[in-house]
């Protein structure tokens, strides 16, 4: 397919036809540094013996040519090569190609809009050929040969953190309406979440694939026994606006959750009882993301930061404000050292909170040493989680001997962290709100902690951990863990 564009000044449409000379970046750079065409072929010299080549490239000079000051534009552009475009996205992906006023200009705007198709999918790989226009002095023809992107992807894998092993399928339909918008369809059985489906539409806007304008669609079930007695049952429709820009990561999003807390066992606690049935929460929320680490599962520098804030009432029976974030940081230290620290944090406020919104902390991807979920309040054997908490880690990976690779690493760490809840089951014991009374400087000074030694793997897909651990500070209601434990996932604290 060929697609065309109005050139600046003539009005006439561009056929792929239009340019089938080639890629020339002779005539535009000598015409820009002012040189004379290279002689005919029978006026040329005849071949000089190697001795008069050497004295001639000694007497050669090097030319250096600004080529963001010499005037150009873009008299007409076409594309082959990709079966399905529209005419509306080449109009937005093409705006700042025909506003350059230079060769530089032109050359970095060509670049920059045959990277936005590779990055959206519509083209595997794009060649750019750029020559002087015949038409009108000082302007340039444009051609980009492209090699059409896969409509459809199909891919089946097997997912793990926070304690669970999923295996799901995913299916993607790419550039549905020739404007890089894509469509991707999951399905999902893990250990602890019985079943879940999610679909996801997402555009471009601007044909910038920095921005993005997604909706969602999903449905899950969760088994949470053993740690509380309830499965919970969740159906959600949601907006999102993403934008990536050089700092980092932006969402802003919108949406409409119905959860329902079923399957209550015989001996759930009241606390448990008092949250079962159905809840409908409506939320706007924003997300920001920086992550400069050269690894997602063990890196060895960069750092990452995660904030984020939840605000809920807008509609539904459900009302709350909602803040956390996650700090990471590596340092090599050379020779194979590596020191990373990391803190989390979070809270939730509002006059009624439900354990579908609560912090859990706790387990071997968490607060390692000690059970899933294991950190917190509990209501008899159940883990109903907190409405604040915080967690801190550091760890030293070191290299092994006799070991030759790098993917297998000596691994010492120290973790804390500590959860709570705001009501008169926590830290408002005295009646009061929340102050700097005793539970609070408990809460702060005291957190659960644990120490331990093992080894990390580094998989191309995951991170694996096998850790003898040692819980040197619990409460009564934790549940410590100690002894060798198995961890597997992606983000570790």
């Amino acid at each position: 397919m060929s697609g065309g564009m109005e050139t600046p000044g003539s009005g006439a449409p561009l056929d792929a036809g239009d340019l089938d000379s080639g890629f020339s970046t002779r005539g535009i750079f000598s015409e820009a540094m002012g040189a004379a065409p290279s002689p005919p072929a029978q006026s040329r010299q005849p071949p000089r013996r190697p001795a008069q080549q050497q004295q001639q490239q000694r007497q050669q000079r090097t030319v250096t040519v600004d080529i963001s000051k010499h005037g150009a534009h873009i008299n007409r552009f076409s594309i082959s090569g990709i079966s399905r475009i529209r005419r509306g996205f080449l109009s937005d992906l093409l705006e700042p190609v025909f506003r350059s006023q230079t060769i530089k200009e032109a050359v970095d705007e060509t670049r920059e809009a045959a990277g936005k198709l590779r990055a959206l999918g519509m083209a595997k790989a794009v060649l750019v050929e750029m020559d002087r226009s015949g038409e009108k002095e000082g302007a340039l023809d444009v051609h980009f040969h492209c090699q059409d992107g896969s409509r459809y992807i199909i891919k089946t894998g097997v997912d793990v953190g926070d304690s669970e092993g999923t295996a799901s399928v995913t299916g993607r339909v790419n550039n549905i309406w020739g404007g890089g918008e894509s469509f991707e369809a999951n399905y999902s059985r893990g250990s602890k979440t019985q079943a879940a489906f999610q679909g996801t539409l997402s555009a471009p806007l601007d044909a910038d694939p920095r921005k993005r304008l997604e909706a969602t669609a999903n449905q899950a079930i969760v088994a949470n026994r053993p740690y509380s007695s309830h499965d919970e049952l969740r159906r959600t429709l949601g907006v999102a606006y993403k934008h990536e820009t050089f700092g980092g990561m932006h969402e802003l999003g919108y949406s409409l959750s119905w959860r329902d807390i079923c399957n209550l066992g015989t001996h759930a606690s009241p606390s448990l009882r008092r949250d079962a049935g159905h809840s409908l929460k409506s939320s706007v929320g924003y997300t920001f993301l920086r992550d400069s680490r050269d690894s997602a599962t063990v890196p060895t520098c960069g750092s990452y930061a995660r904030v984020g804030a939840e605000f809920a009432g807008i509609g539904g029976d459900v009302q709350f404000g909602k803040s956390h974030f996650e700090v990471q940081s590596n340092e090599s230290l050379g020779r194979g050292y590596v020191l990373s620290s990391s803190v989390h944090g979070g809270l939730l406020w509002g006059a009624r909170t439900s354990i579908s919104d609560r912090f859990f902390l706790g387990g071997n991807t968490s607060v390692r040493g000690f059970e899933h979920r294991g950190i917190g309040p509990r209501d008899g054997e159940d883990s109903i989680g907190g409405d604040v908490f915080y967690a801190a880690g550091v760890s030293l990976l070191t290299p092994l001997p006799y070991v030759k690779t790098d993917a297998l690493k000596g691994h010492l760490w120290a973790n804390a962290g500590q959860c709570a809840l705001l009501d008169s089951r926590g830290l408002g014991k005295t009646g009061s709100s929340p102050g700097m009374t005793g539970e609070v400087l408990r809460f702060l000074t005291s957190p659960s902690a644990s120490v331990g030694l093992g080894l990390v793997y580094r998989h191309s897909l995951v991170r694996v951990e096998l850790s003898c651990c040692l819980p040197i500070v619990a409460t009564t209601t934790d549940r410590p863990k100690p002894g060798m434990n198995f961890g597997l996932g992606f983000q570790f604290l």
